[in-house]
C-alpha cells in the first residue's frame, strides 16, 4: 500500500499521533491521519504543541518488516518536509538535529517518531509532522518559530502541501528504505543539516545542564561532542540551542 492511499481526516482531534497508535491494529501500513487542528499535541519529551487552524498536522503509519529502526523514519519525513518547501521556493530550509526543521534559523516544523510495542514485538512506528503553514503562531513564540505564509506574506492551500509531502515520502520511501539503502539516506539527511561536522552548538541536555562543544560526528541516532579539553562525548538525547 502507497503512503497516503487512506488519508483519515479531522476537522478537529487531540492528536493525530495518539489516535494512530490507539488504532494501529486497524490501520494498514501507509495510512495518513490528518486534521485541520489539535487540542492536545504533543512533541519531544511530552512538550505541548501549538497546532490551530491553519496549519498541516499529520500522523503517518509504518508498518516495517525489515527497518524497524525508528530514526529510519524520523529522517525519511525530516528529508521528505524539507525538499517538499524548498521546492515551494523555501531555500533556507534545514533540518536541525535531532527532529525540527528551520527557515532562516527559526522552527516551522517538529517530527515525532513513536515505535508501538506488543511485548518485545514491534508492532508498527507511527510519524508525526507538525508543519506551521497558515497559522497563527502564540504571541511567546514568535522570536523562535515561524511559518510558511508569514515567511513570504501568502497564503498555501493546505491540500496541495500534504499531497507535495506524502509524494516525496513514498519516493524516498521507495528509493532507500525498500531497497535497503539507508546509508544513503543519511548522507542526503546529513547534507540538509544545518549545523554540521566541525561547528561548535551548545546542546540542552535537560532544564539545568547544557553542554558546549564541537560536533565530531552527526547521526539521526547520535551527536558526538568534543569538548575543550578533547574529550569525547556522545548525546542520544538533547536539544541544540540556537
Amino acid at each position: 500500500m502507497m503512503i497516503g492511499e487512506k488519508i483519515i481526516s479531522f476537522s478537529e482531534i487531540d492528536s493525530t499521533n495518539k489516535f494512530a497508535i490507539e488504532n494501529l491494529d486497524r490501520l494498514p501500513y501507509g495510512t495518513v491521519v490528518w486534521s485541520l487542528s489539535q487540542t492536545s499535541a504533543y512533541g519531544r519529551y511530552g512538550r505541548s504543541w501549538s497546532s490551530g487552524d491553519g496549519g498541516l498536522w499529520f500522523s503517518i503509519i509504518f508498518k516495517p518488516l525489515q527497518i524497524t529502526e525508528p530514526n529510519a523514519y524520523t529522517k525519511l519525513l525530516s528529508v521528505a518536509v524539507v525538499e517538499s518547501v524548498r521546492d515551494l521556493k523555501y531555500r533556507n530550509a534545514q533540518i536541525k538535529w535531532p527532529n525540527d526543521i528551520l527557515i532562516n534559523g527559526k522552527k516551522v516544523a517538529g517530527i515525532l517518531t513513536e515505535s508501538v510495542f506488543t511485548g518485545e514485538r514491534l508492532k508498527g512506528i507511527v510519524v508525526g509532522v507538525g508543519l506551521n503553514v497558515n497559522n497563527e503562531l502564540p504571541h511567546e513564540l514568535k522570536s523562535s518559530a515561524t511559518s510558511l505564509s508569514s515567511i513570504k506574506n501568502e497564503y498555501i492551500p493546505l491540500n496541495l502541501l500534504i499531497e507535495k509531502i506524502l509524494r516525496r515520502v513514498e519516493v524516498l520511501r521507495k528509493k532507500y528504505l525498500i531497497r535497503g539503502k539507508t546509508k544513503y539516506l543519511t548522507r542526503k539527511w546529513k547534507k540538509l543539516q544545518a549545523f554540521v561536522e566541525g561547528d561548535e552548538i551548545t546542546v540542552s541536555l535537560n532544564e539545568n545542564e547544557k553542554f558546549t562543544g564541537i560536533i565530531k560526528r552527526i547521526s539521526p541516532a547520535l551527536l558526538q561532542l568534543q569538548s575543550d579539553d578533547g574529550k569525547i562525548h556522545n548525546i542520544v538525547s538533547g536539544e541544540i540551542i540556537l
